[in-house]
């Protein structure tokens, strides 16, 4: 089972994950992609239930994310030599749900 170590860097606010067994590509999408975005997870869980059981692709800042019924592909926008990471489509939504939750209890409101 895959788990997740996340922590916030007090100077400058940024969540950092630690994935294992070790997943870089993953790693490096959450703390790019995401980071404190709860609205882009909520549309990633939304976008999913109702996708009538096909796939989609969504473009971000550095990676590529595609998602079909059962899978998800990372692909880095800006690099060559075939570095990407597939997996069960399951993992990464159970880590997305993780990062969130830490989001929400992480977060200071003013």
């Amino acid at each position: 089972m895959l788990e997740i170590l996340m922590a916030r860097d007090e100077k400058t606010g940024l969540i950092t994950a630690e994935i294992s067994p070790e997943n870089k590509i993953l790693e490096e999408f959450l703390e790019t992609e995401i980071q404190g975005d709860i609205a882009l997870i909520d549309y990633l869980f939304d976008r999913t239930a109702n996708a009538l059981g096909g796939g989609f692709e969504i473009t971000g800042n550095a990676f590529s994310l595609t998602l079909t019924p059962d899978r998800y592909l990372i692909e880095p926008l800006f690099e060559d030599g075939g570095r990407q990471q597939e997996g069960k489509r399951e993992d990464l939504f159970y880590l997305l749900d993780r990062w969130r939750a830490f989001v929400i209890r992480n977060t200071p409101f003013s």
